[in-house]
Parts: structure tokens; C-alpha cells; sequence
């Protein structure tokens, strides 16, 4: 019976370890989860995932909405005064309105400002401001008039009429004779040059006056007073070589004129054919480019009188020549 027992022992030996092993890998396979701790697993990591996603979204959504309801505004940067650092306008501040016509100019100029309308907002080509200058018209301010950088050339309302000189208390032809008015033709000296041009003798007037136009085509050299240019120059005589003297005068957009509405009769001429007149063609209808004032009068005038058979126009000397003033026949 021994031996049966040993060759079971030894059986159970040598299967027990077989069996072990069996039961180990059956157990490390297929040993499952339970199903309600899986899905608790899922659902866990399904709702960590939700937040980040419900914020993106949302914040998406947000961003959209804020930028079709409010729409981002339009921002305009706040320039202050260029001259004093001040919340006003230009015109208003105290400094600029101290300060000459170039400083005026130069500041406008060095800040940026436009030259029509006074603005900082734009440059003086894209200005849309209809407002014009109160003095001459022209596209610049009022306060800058007079600098030879915005002189116009374009006519302006004042200048569109074709202007004749001014008489007092002037009638029609029909009622009255015409009247000469004493014209005088001189030289004046530029760079060495002399160049003639036609002149009107007028006391009444203050000061001398000369044609923009013709300073801008000699190039004669200006100066400035306040808003006004002034122009100084050497005018001779025609008749006397001699005589030439140096004047001051107004540069204005008044001149030229024209002394008629159309020329005058010669036959007056008849009478003065033995002297020398200052303006040997008086009666045509020619542009006066000066006006020489009472400032200029007591420099010209000679004594002489010449009224022949007490007419309506006599003759008077001048340093100029003989001048003719008065009524005559048509």
C-alpha cells in the first residue's frame, strides 16, 4: 500500500505546481472591473472635459457678440495749442494773436496747422472749408493775409469788375465833359534797369500806391509792416535825366486801372503842342500801374501854369513833365 501512496504524493507533486500556474494567469487575465465602477470612470472623465469646452465656447460666443453690438469707436487724438500747450483753438490763443505777420506765418508752418482754416487735423490741400480770406479771398486766413507766400493770382470778387479810376461823385458822360485826370508816364530802377510805366499824380491819396502785378514781374525786393507789404523805389523823369528820387509805397491789388471808359478825344492837344507833357499819349485808356500820393506830390510839382484862353484844362510843371487836368470836348 506504500508504494500507492508515494506514486500519489508524487503525482499531486508533480501537478500542483501546473495548477498554480493555471490559476494565476486565469486570475491576472481575466479578473474584470466591475461595470458600475467603468462607467463612473467614463462619466468622470466626460465631465472634467466639459468645463474647458463650455469656457471656450462661451468666451468665443462673447467675443462675437461684443464685437457686432459694440462695434470699436473711432478715436480722435486731442492736439493741443502748438504755441502754448493750451486746450484752444488757434486764433483764440493770446500769444498768436501778438505775434507779426511772418511770426504768425512760421508758426502755422512749424505746428502743422492748415493755412485755410486753422486746423491741425488735416494739411491745407485736403481742407473742405469754404471759408476764404475776408480781405482778398483767397484760400488762406484772414490773419495770415498779406504774406507773399499766399499772394493770389486768381481775381478775386473784388477784382472781377474791370475797375476804372475812382472819381467823387462820378456822372454819366452824357451829363458831363470828359475830365482828364494828370497821368504822367515815368522810369523806374530795378537791378541797374530802367522800365517805363504809367503813373496817376493824386494828393488826395496818403501814401503812394503800386500795382502787385508789377512788383511780382520786376521782382521787386518787399518789406513788412503788420499785414502790409511796402515796396521801395527809385522812379526818374523822362524829360529830365537828372531828376530821380526814391520813394516808398503801398503794394495793394487796387491797381491797375484805367483812368476812362474809353479814350479821349486829341484834338486838346493842340493847344499844348509847344510843350513837353509828362504823358505825351494822356487821352488813351491805358493801365496806370502807380499812384503817386502826397507823400510823392511836394518832390514833383514845379511852379508853371498854362491855361490858354482860359479853358477848362490847363497845363501844370512837374519834374515829370507838363500835366493836363480838367474838362475837355468829346
Amino acid at each position: 500500500m506504500a508504494p500507492l501512496n508515494n506514486s500519489r504524493a508524487s503525482h499531486n507533486r508533480r501537478s500542483s505546481p501546473a495548477t498554480t500556474v493555471r490559476s494565476l494567469s486565469v486570475t491576472r487575465s481575466i479578473t474584470p472591473l466591475p461595470e458600475e465602477g467603468t462607467l463612473a470612470r467614463r462619466l468622470q472623465r466626460f465631465k472634467s472635459t466639459l468645463s474647458p469646452i463650455r469656457e471656450e465656447r462661451g468666451s468665443t460666443h462673447r467675443t462675437a457678440r461684443r464685437t457686432i453690438t459694440h462695434p470699436a469707436k473711432r478715436t480722435y487724438k486731442h492736439v493741443a495749442c502748438g504755441i502754448c500747450k493750451k486746450d484752444h483753438r488757434l486764433v483764440t490763443c493770446s500769444n498768436f494773436t501778438k505775434m507779426n505777420l511772418n511770426e504768425k506765418f512760421d508758426a502755422v508752418t512749424k505746428y502743422r496747422y492748415c493755412v485755410n482754416c486753422l486746423a491741425r487735423s488735416h494739411q491745407t490741400q485736403k481742407c473742405t472749408s469754404e471759408k476764404r480770406c475776408n480781405t482778398c479771398n483767397g484760400k488762406h486766413h484772414s490773419s495770415l493775409h498779406g504774406h507773399p507766400r499766399l499772394f493770389c493770382k486768381e481775381p478775386t470778387k473784388s477784382t472781377n469788375i474791370d475797375k476804372r479810376y475812382k472819381r467823387p461823385n462820378d456822372v454819366p458822360t452824357l451829363l458831363a465833359k470828359p475830365t482828364l485826370i494828370p497821368t504822367a508816364m515815368i522810369k523806374m530802377k530795378h537791378n541797374g534797369k530802367w522800365n517805363k510805366i504809367r503813373t496817376i499824380i493824386n494828393p488826395t491819396r496818403k501814401l503812394s500806391i503800386i500795382a502787385s502785378e508789377l512788383v511780382q514781374k520786376l521782382r521787386l525786393p518787399k518789406t513788412y509792416l503788420d499785414s502790409h507789404r511796402v515796396c521801395k523805389v527809385v522812379i526818374g523823369s523822362l524829360t529830365d535825366p537828372d531828376w530821380q528820387v526814391e520813394i516808398n509805397c503801398l503794394v495793394t491789388n487796387e491797381l491797375p486801372t484805367r483812368p476812362y471808359n474809353r479814350d479821349i478825344s486829341g484834338e486838346i492837344m493842340k493847344k499844348f503842342d509847344h510843350l513837353v507833357l509828362a504823358d505825351p499819349m494822356f487821352f488813351k485808356d491805358d493801365k496806370i500801374l502807380l499812384e503817386l500820393g502826397a507823400d510823392t506830390y511836394p518832390k514833383i510839382m514845379k511852379p508853371g501854369l498854362f491855361n490858354p484862353d482860359n479853358g477848362t484844362v490847363i497845363a501844370q510843371n512837374t519834374a515829370l513833365g507838363w500835366t493836363l487836368t480838367g474838362a475837355c470836348a468829346m
